[in-house]
């Protein structure tokens, strides 16, 4: 009976996490400004004007650690997995592991177009 109750609240608590997210950021979407002037669309670095328009961008070192941070995620989810099965929430753990591999999936696909 404990038992049920706890993967109750776990079930509760995290849709109730999910709905607190989007709503943020649908409010932050609703209430951010979106007149941008043509001086704050200038290029500039540290407050100086750049001369030649925009600089290429080199994004590889991004992309390494977009990497390095996923897979340091699933790291740690497959190095708690055993004791997570072992304490019954084993369905927990998959959505939990499925949100996470999606999110990583979603940003590799974003990071090759």
């Amino acid at each position: 009976m404990t038992f049920e109750i706890g993967q109750n609240i776990l079930w509760i608590a995290l849709v109730l996490v999910l709905l607190a997210v989007l709503l943020l950021y649908w409010l932050g979407k609703r209430m951010a400004p979106h007149n941008p002037s043509k001086e704050k669309l200038k290029s500039y670095a540290c407050g100086e004007d750049i001369e030649g328009g925009q600089q290429q961008f080199y994004p590889n070192a991004f992309i390494f650690a977009i990497y390095f941070t996923i897979f340091d995620i699933l790291a740690f989810i497959i190095a708690t997995a055993m004791v997570i099965i072992n304490q019954g929430f084993a369905p927990e753990f998959s959505a939990i592991a499925a949100i996470f591999a999606g999110i990583g999936l979603i940003g590799v696909i974003s990071l090759r177009r």
